[in-house]
């Protein structure tokens, strides 16, 4: 199988919109009270904040003309605090790759490729969230050589 890890287009819309949304789907059957069921998981306005920027991409990941993993990556600055070190910073805000491709080294390509663009961006650190229930994820970020930073916590108060 070749692989190309290449910048989305808008015609990779309507794929990259399927493969969060399967994510979305699986977050949603984890956490009902918290994610909610849609059929267009990115808003094209949000899609195209990401074109033609230096601080933001989408990449995705292309076998045989079929997009079958994305990354969407933005630049981001620590928050304003004195107590706080000032620095900048790359995010995934989402990585994605097709349940039918999953295991075959795509995540990990559009991963490096992630890194490498934090990198070239002279971004101090590569960071991301993740749910604790998604143990999948968090072992393939693991493999990867990410570390646990924080932990947001919660307690349920009403029905």
């Amino acid at each position: 199988m070749e692989l190309k890890i290449r910048s989305a287009r808008l015609e990779d819309y309507e794929a990259v919109n399927a493969l969060i949304r399967t994510g979305q789907e699986e977050h949603a059957d984890a956490l009902p009270d918290r994610f909610a069921r849609l059929d267009r998981v990115v808003a094209m306005g949000w899609y195209r904040s990401f074109s033609d920027q230096m601080s933001k991409a989408i990449l995705v990941a292309e076998t045989s003309g079929l997009v079958v993993g994305t990354a969407m990556l933005e630049m981001k600055k620590s928050q304003a605090y004195e107590a706080l070190v000032p620095r900048t910073y790359a995010y995934i805000n989402e990585l994605a790759v097709s349940p039918d491709y999953q295991r075959q080294g795509i995540g990990t390509k559009l991963y490096q490729a992630a890194a490498d663009w934090a990198q070239q961006r002279q971004a101090s650190s590569l960071e991301l969230n993740v749910w604790e229930f998604n143990e999948r994820a968090i072992a393939f970020y693991q493999s990867l050589g990410m570390l646990t930073l924080n932990r947001t916590m919660t307690i349920q108060l009403q029905d």
